[in-house]
């Protein structure tokens, strides 16, 4: 399933990218399927990084510093909901720091 909303983040990237917009719409939906199977997809670009996040490997272009951001995501954050409700961590983004 990891592989499958990889795919559709990728899509999702490529279409805002190029403004494709009555796509969003169908995307839109698919993510809110995988919610309703127990995913959370996370996309943190935009963020500030730290060090101490364990739910994502990062590349850091250039310096390391406080207010250092992500600035692209290869790969999302992936958790599911197990038995008991709690989210468990499913794939760690892969992400770029800049």
């Amino acid at each position: 399933m990891t592989e499958i909303i990889n795919q559709v983040f990728s899509i999702q990237e490529k279409t805002t990218k190029a403004e494709i917009t009555p796509l969003q719409r169908n995307l839109d939906r698919i993510l809110y399927e995988f919610e309703q199977m127990g995913y959370q997809v996370i996309n943190p670009q935009g963020t500030v990084y730290k060090n101490e996040m364990t739910d994502v490997e990062a590349k850091i272009a250039g310096d390391l510093r406080k207010d250092s951001k992500i600035t692209k995501v290869l790969k999302p954050i992936i958790y599911k909901k197990n038995d008991t409700g709690a989210l468990q961590l499913v794939q760690k983004g892969i992400v770029i720091v800049d």
